[in-house]
């Protein structure tokens, strides 16, 4: 075991007494099944780098809090110890907020509970939650630190927090958990390249990068001038796209563009980190999600976005252009020996019955009783579905009812019929001809927290704040209260063919498959609106009918030989003729007809 020292000064990178320069891509253990992990990485060395940058998870790590999680897809030790094997330097980026488009930016949801919870500040029981996750990641990390005699050569304290504060007292504390924790590499920070950015996001001890998408010249000029004693550092040259459900189709990165701003990022500086060289694929209830104050957005199930080495493995255009850039400039011959992924078309799925949401057994929701409207964190859930239920007793001219706030999509039903549907940025009032007493039901969708900006402080999910009515005979104003709060949280799913098929309601629709294993796949289905998908139990992800994602990746290990279940969950049971395919194939409009 060789131990060694990173440092730097306005001159570069050094390992003891030699200058480095470190060519990275990031690639984030979590959203990879583990059996892929040594493939990922070979291809990150035949692209020409010497190091990789991942995050960590807390949210995935920590899911209920006290309840730690490192096994399978979240074996950091087993990651980089894969690293340390294949001679790849490491960049650590814990956070404790990483962004990463993911849901909360990575904080857990259950620090949300807390009403006065105060996220990425100085705030001591926001501290004390960051104090605990950063023990148990330096546990981890520690024996990899380039002065154990392993690879890892810095550590990122927060992200971009230039963007959204300036509280130094709260990055030096974050610093000071890490010494305390036997961390003695050196610290970064990265911020976007708006000269406020740089200077806010950092403290005096912190190696400081920058992070851009289009001009490297000039943001790395920026860092610069900005800091004069600091060596140029890209923390995150953005070589893709990240996007949304509901567009039409993907942007797509010009790739003479994207050659470009690596090759002048090269030039003009010695650390490069590609964001991302490897996406992968946001599983489950992973995806964060964006409110503009006027438009709503929701990160798509894939992370794929636009990565040379695009989500199911495949080497891309963009993947050999960026290659002949990292070969030319440390001196390295072009290889590419490593495997092509084996894509599989296995055919269509038989549907073989249906269920209502209704219609789970009792252990897969819990009921909560309220005298006013509570948020999914305060009945201690953690993602998925709430139902809000209601009596109202409304005048013969009819009612007005003013909404909460809605996080993020919501149904509502009148005595059981559908009035109609609503999204965070329509959600205000409506006007509604009933007489008498009635049952209004919410049925709200939570479609990911917010990722990034201040929203990340706030966005818990549910109906947010009070309801009220306005009933036009007595023209008199009516907190409504009184709710029985049903809680989804899709921990599981017990399927019983019940032939429920209501349209306009929420249904689950079983499938079968046989098959043989023989490589991954992709998932489409069509006929459906929103919602998930599940295979052998597990959550792929969601789904949307009008895209542009519109089929859902699926690794080979998810398959079992023999007879696989699919159930596919719509939150709006339509007429639709539906089909389930696995064909094999990714279905990005606007990416795969170009990237591939």
């Amino acid at each position: 075991m060789t131990m060694s020292v990173f440092h730097f000064n306005k001159d570069g990178y050094f390992i003891d007494d030699k200058k480095v320069k470190i060519v990275s891509g990031a690639m984030h253990y979590f959203r990879i099944f583990p059996e892929y992990w040594e493939d990922r990485l070979l291809k990150l060395k035949e692209l020409g780098c010497n190091c990789f940058e991942t995050y960590c998870a807390w949210n995935l790590h920590e899911k209920r809090e006290g309840e730690w999680d490192f096994s399978g897809i979240l074996d950091l030790k087993r990651y980089l110890e894969l690293a340390q094997k294949l001679g790849l330097y490491i960049v650590m980026r814990p956070g404790p907020y990483i962004c990463s488009e993911c849901d909360l930016g990575g904080l857990p949801w259950w620090l949300l509970k807390d009403e006065n919870m105060q996220l990425r500040c100085y705030y001591k029981p926001y501290l004390e939650k960051v104090k605990i996750y950063l023990e148990k990641i330096c546990d981890i990390i520690r024996p990899f630190l380039i002065t154990n005699g392993g690879n890892i050569i810095m550590v990122q304290i927060e992200n971009e927090y230039g963007g959204v504060a300036e509280d130094r007292a709260y990055l030096e504390e974050l610093a000071k958990y890490y010494r305390e924790f036997g961390i003695d590499v050196p610290f970064a920070t990265s911020d976007g390249e708006e000269e406020y950015m740089l200077r806010d996001g950092t403290f005096p001890e912190a190696l400081k990068t920058v992070n851009y998408r289009w001009n490297s010249p000039r943001a790395i000029e920026t860092l610069k001038r900005v800091f004069p004693d600091n060596p140029a550092g890209v923390m995150e040259l953005w070589n893709g796209q990240q996007s949304h459900w509901e567009m039409k189709r993907l942007p797509k990165r010009d790739l003479e563009e994207v050659r470009y701003s690596v090759e002048t990022a090269l030039e003009n500086a010695d650390f490069v980190n590609l964001y991302m060289f490897h996406g992968g694929t946001n599983f489950g209830f992973f995806n964060g999600s964006l409110y503009y104050g006027d438009h709503f957005a929701v990160q798509l199930t894939s992370y794929d976005v636009q990565a040379p080495l695009n989500e199911y493995g495949k080497k891309t255009k963009k993947y050999y252009l960026e290659q002949k850039e990292i070969c030319k400039v440390l001196g390295k011959p072009i290889v590419n020996e490593t495997p092509e992924p084996n894509m599989t078309d296995y055919g269509e799925a038989e549907l073989k019955g249906t269920m209502g949401l209704s219609e789970l057994p009792s252990d897969c929701y819990y009921d909560t009783k309220s005298d006013k409207l509570l948020s999914m964190e305060q009945v201690d859930q953690a993602h998925g579905y709430i139902v809000y239920e209601t009596k109202v007793n409304v005048g013969n001219k009819g009612c007005r009812l003013i909404f909460p706030e809605l996080h993020d999509r919501a149904f509502l039903y009148i005595d059981g019929v559908l009035f109609k549907n609503y999204v965070r940025d329509n959600f205000f009032s409506a006007d509604i001809d009933i007489f008498g007493e009635h049952t209004l039901t919410f049925f709200v969708e939570n479609l990911g927290r917010a990722h990034a900006g201040r929203a990340v402080m706030h966005d818990r999910k549910g109906l947010i704040g009070e309801m009220k009515l306005f009933d036009k005979e007595t023209e008199e104003y009516k907190v409504i209260s009184d709710y029985n709060i049903r809680s989804y949280p899709f921990h599981k799913i017990p399927f019983t063919n019940t032939g429920y098929n209501e349209l306009k309601k929420q249904v689950f629709y079983k499938y079968e498959i046989d098959l043989k294993p023989d490589g991954d796949t992709y998932l489409e289905v069509k006929g459906f609106v929103r919602g998930l998908v599940f295979i052998n139990g597990f959550n792929l992800g969601r789904h949307y009918w009008n895209g542009p994602q519109k089929s859902l990746y699926v690794p080979e290990s998810l398959l079992k030989d023999g007879k696989n279940e699919i159930i596919v969950f719509d939150v709006h049971a339509s007429g639709s003729p539906k089909k389930v395919l696995l064909h094999g194939k990714q279905i990005l409009l606007g990416i795969t007809d170009v990237e591939e």
